[in-house]
This record gives C-alpha cells, structure tokens and sequence, in this order.
C-alpha cells in the first residue's frame, strides 16, 4: 500500500503521459547484432551447402545468435509487461513486427527444405548441423512471445485504431462494478458528470483502484460511442480529461408556444 501522493504520481506517468519508448532502448541496441548475425549466418549456411562443405566455418555460432534473437523478443516482451497499459502493436519497431510475423522462421525453413530436399537426390549435400537449431530455435522463441502476446493482450488488452482514426481499446475481460449491479461505465459516467472540469483517467483510477485500466478504457469507449462523454486535449498527454457531453433541450411543440 503505497502513500496516495506516490500512487497518483505513478498513475499520471501511466496513464496520461505520452508512452515512453520502454520497448525500443534494449530493443534498438541488439537489432544491428541481430539483422548482422542474420545475413551471415545465412549467408554462411548457403555457401557451406552449394560449395558442398568446402567452405563453412569451423565456428558454431548458433547459440550465440538464438541467445541474441531471444533477447531481441524477451526484451520486447518484458518491457511491455511492465507497463501496464495496453500497447498499439503497429508502434512496435519494423524489426519486431517482422520477427512477430514468422518471417526468420521462414527465411531459415527455406535452405533446411532446399539442403533436405537436395540430399534426397545427392546424399554429398552437407546438411549443416546448426541450421537445424537454429530453425528449431526461432521456431521455440516465436511461440513463446506469441503465448505472452497473447495473455499480455488478455489481461492488458491491446490498443486499435478505427475508421476515423481514433484510439480504443479492444475487449480483454469483462467490466466489473462491484456488487452494486450497476454496470462499470454508468459510474464512470455519473463520477465524470459531478466535475464540472472533467476527469483524467487517472483521476478516475484513483476513484476505482481495483478496477483494472482496460475496464476503464473499454468504459471510455462505450460512452463515447454512445456520445455521452467527450476525450478533450492532445492524445496521450497530460491534458487528456474526458467531460459530460451537454444534453440537447427538449423539443417545445409550436403550439405551446401560439398559446404562451
């Protein structure tokens, strides 16, 4: 249980700050080595084959390179865990949504079918020893963060764009209220319409602590897709607050009037 002054302070970082590059420092460090050891692994894996193992290299780098891919991904990972707010996956770096993507996984099936395929005709063919942990490698680490991906969507929940290009958020667990009955955005809405000014978000996490964030993006969502609420202020900053939208006058019939 940490001081409320403390809390508040953590919950405006998370909350409305702009979104530190927490997954690009580690990352943007072990990409060149990564992008390197795979264009001359690769490299390497291919004149070993067609030169039938005249050329290769006496050096087994293999573990270096799955320790260094592993890193790439853990520290994506990691990062994101730690943050606890939902994330825009098309802001991940080009690197990270190829790895994502399947794409080593493939770029290093391509020689291990062609020398398999090659040593059915031509038993010479070598069939080097580390293009197959290497393969088997990349395929172990690409499952593993695909499954963190995964539960960290579900229990963070994952931020989209739409049509109009706004931010939302996608569902990831059900709202809660509590056991009032009352459904989470209705009190998200009544506590929004007592502040003249509006609410931050992490005013409003303040008011539900044990609330998770998503219920209450989601909450956001809903109210402004039902145009209830509106999100005022410069996306992803501190002047971020959400207001009650003003209710429209009733209709007053024209004869009413004449008889006024």
């Amino acid at each position: 249980m940490c001081p409320i002054k403390i809390c508040y302070s953590f919950d405006v970082m998370d909350a409305e700050s702009p979104l530190l590059p927490t997954n690009l420092s580690a990352q943007t460090t072990i990409a060149p080595f990564a992008i390197f050891l795979t264009a001359a692994l690769w490299v390497e894996t291919w004149l070993e084959i067609f030169s039938h193992g005249v050329y290769h290299s006496p050096d087994d780098l293999s573990k270096l390179y799955l320790g260094v891919m592993a890193a790439y991904a853990g520290a994506a990972e990691i990062s994101k865990w730690l943050v606890n707010v939902p994330t825009h996956p098309a802001e991940d770096p080009m690197f990270e949504r190829i790895h994502r993507g399947g794409f080593f996984i493939a770029l290093w099936l391509v020689p291990l079918m062609a020398a398999w395929v090659w040593r059915i005709m031509n038993a010479a063919i070598p069939m080097p020893p580390a293009l197959e942990r290497i393969t088997g490698g990349l395929v172990a680490i690409f499952f593993i963060k695909a499954t963190s991906r995964r539960l960290r969507h579900k229990k963070h929940g994952v931020m989209t764009r739409d049509a109009a290009g706004d931010e939302k958020t996608s569902e990831s667990s059900e709202a809660t209220s509590g056991d009032s009955g009352v459904a989470f955005e209705e009190l998200v809405y009544a506590r929004i319409a007592a502040a003249p000014d509006g609410m931050a978000a992490s005013e409003l996490l303040q008011v539900f602590p044990n609330v998770p964030r998503t219920n209450l993006y989601r909450a956001f969502d809903k109210l402004i897709k039902a145009q209830r609420i509106t999100r005022t202020g410069k996306p992803r900053t501190a002047d971020v607050k959400y207001k009650v939208n003003a209710l429209p006058l009733p209709a007053v019939p024209a004869e009413t009037l004449s008889q006024n």
